[in-house]
Parts: structure tokens; C-alpha cells; sequence
């Protein structure tokens, strides 16, 4: 891994800088996107945050969320440096892995099954990528301030369950102590980013949980909800949240399996553990990956092929 004084070293001989995250974005992409992008700016430096999705609705509360730019093919982008956050392979960045091509690249990231694509890169086996972001921008003596705390911190509570993970140490803690210094309220953040759900979220969630299978022998909790189930509620992926963790609750589960249909053919899969069993070995048969207890993967396989592999290597 390179060191963050390399990074910094990098950061400070580039004229403009353009951030960037992995596809269909989640809490830790975004706010570890957005507070790398705050802090840029805070610290002089010419910078955009660019995404191919748009970020979900439930991060809208945040402030500069506003500098998410959403990626146009035809435009033609001007940086000299990419910095790409939460995504451990260049194809899940989708349309934006083109603004690494002929430019100096950075790769701040948390899986373990990240592929080191970038010219430098940070990737460590932490809670969050927000995490890393706010030890980098600790070292670097970068300021942060409110609105970048938030944003640290709502990434903080996307991949930690709201602190309910194995991935939680004493330094996220620490981490976290440290952002409440800065005015950051928990309640408000837990509110406005996990307990703030549309009607169609609500209704695809009740669905899920009626219509869900157990595997007795394999203690698995699955469902698989086609793109007609979605389109029942005028849903969007980003409604499907909390379900494979929901799956995961049944007392009896060890392993939980949430299958989308995303277009016709094209099959996103979800996967959490609760104990040793190794989700993002099973995600890698699909070319997918992630973390020992969650990870995820996208098929052309239908669902129930899917289900079928799943169990067999359980």
C-alpha cells in the first residue's frame, strides 16, 4: 500500500482533481467521495466530484451534496489526477473508469478484494472507506469542518449497521468521538440516512420479507425480486436497501441472500453472514466481491441458477 504521504505528495503536484466512486453509490461512497472532495476544496485545490448514478435520495440532506456531477460521455474532462473512493475494481467505477485513462490515479478503498488498479494506491481492511478518508485527511492536517464530518460520518454509519458490526474497532470510535466534536449528531444522521424511507421502500421491503425461503440446511434466507416486483411499486434500486440485512435477522439464518433484477437478464446479488462463513469467496464465483461477512456480485445467470450455485458451495 502506498503511504499517505506519497498521496499527499501526488495531490499537491496535481492541478485538478476529479473524485469518483463506484456505480449505484451507497452512504460510504458518497460521503467518503464528498468529504474528500470538501476538504480538497477547503485545502485550495481545483476538484469535482463526478459519479456515472446519482446519488441516492436519503444523502440529499448533506451538505455540498450539490457537487455531485453526473458523468457525460460527451463532455470532455480536463484533470490531471482521478481519485477514486470505495470501489475495488476500475469496471464497478462503470462510464467514469475512462477518467483514469492518460491521467494520474488514486485508489482510497476498503475491500479486500480490491484489485490495486490505481497509479497509488490506499486500500486497507477497515470499517469504511470514510474511515480511511478521515485517517488520510487526519495525517495530512487537512481541516475539516462541519459539513465534512457529516459526510465522514454518514459513511461511518452506512458500513458499520450504525456501529452494529464485526467491522467496528476502537479507532472508528475514536473516529467517531472526534466528528462529534465538530457538531455532528448521530440521531440526526440515523434519521435522515437509514430510518427515511419512501413508500415504495416500505412496500418492496414488506414484499421481501412475505415472500422470502429458508434453507434449513443451509440456514440461508433468500429472495429474489424480478424487475415486475420493482416496477409493482415504481421502485428504484436504491429502495431495495436494508433488505439482505433484514433477510440476515431471521434468528435461524447464518447467511442471507437478496437477488434484484435489475434489467432482463442482468441479476445484482446481495450477500451477508453472521458468523465464519466467507460471503465475498461465494460473490468471487460470480466475479463479484467485497468482505468476509458482506459482499455482492452482478449475473447473467437467472435467479434461481444463482440459487442453486449459492447453496452448493454453503
Amino acid at each position: 500500500m502506498n503511504s499517505f504521504q506519497e498521496i499527499k505528495e501526488q495531490i499537491d503536484n496535481s492541478k485538478s482533481i476529479i473524485v469518483t466512486a463506484h456505480i449505484n453509490p451507497d452512504g460510504d461512497a458518497i460521503g467518503a467521495g464528498l468529504a474528500m472532495t470538501l476538504a480538497l476544496k477547503k485545502y485550495g485545490k481545483d476538484v469535482r466530484f463526478v459519479l456515472q448514478d446519482k446519488n441516492p435520495d436519503t444523502t440529499n440532506f448533506l451538505q455540498g451534496i450539490e457537487l455531485v456531477e453526473k458523468y457525460d460521455k460527451n463532455k470532455s474532462y480536463e484533470n490531471d489526477l482521478t481519485i477514486c473512493v470505495d470501489c475495488a475494481t476500475k469496471e464497478r467505477l462503470g462510464e467514469t473508469q475512462s477518467l483514469l485513462e492518460n491521467k494520474k490515479s488514486i485508489n482510497f478503498d476498503h475491500h479486500i478484494s480490491n484489485t490495486l488498479y490505481a497509479d497509488l494506491n490506499c486500500v486497507k481492511n477497515i470499517s469504511s472507506t470514510s474511515e480511511l478518508v478521515y485517517n488520510f485527511l487526519k495525517d495530512s492536517d487537512m481541516e475539516l469542518d462541519k459539513s465534512i464530518g457529516e459526510a465522514l460520518y454518514t459513511g461511518l454509519v452506512n458500513d458499520t449497521g450504525n456501529f452494529q458490526h464485526d467491522n467496528v474497532t476502537e479507532n472508528t470510535f475514536k473516529m467517531a468521538a472526534d466528528l462529534k466534536k465538530l457538531g455532528i449528531k448521530n440521531s440526526k444522521i440515523v434519521r435522515e440516512f437509514m430510518n427515511t424511507k419512501t413508500l415504495a421502500a416500505i412496500k418492496l421491503m414488506g414484499k421481501a420479507m412475505f415472500d422470502m425461503k429458508f434453507d434449513e440446511n443451509k440456514k440461508l434466507a433468500y429472495y429474489f425480486m424480478t424487475r415486475e416486483d420493482l416496477d409493482m411499486y415504481n421502485g428504484r434500486k436504491e429502495d431495495t436497501e436494508g433488505i439482505v440485512e433484514k433477510l440476515l435477522s431471521l434468528d435461524k439464518a447464518e447467511v442471507s441472500l437478496f437477488l434484484r433484477e435489475d434489467t432482463k437478464g442482468v441479476i445484482k446479488g446481495s450477500m451477508r453472514s453472521k458468523h465464519d462463513i466467507d460471503v465475498n469467496k461465494i460473490a468471487a464465483i460470480f466475479n463479484g466481491g467485497g468482505h468476509t461477512k458482506a459482499a455482492g456480485f452482478t449475473s447473467n445467470f437467472t435467479g434461481d441458477k444463482i440459487i442453486e450455485i449459492v447453496l452448493e458451495n454453503l
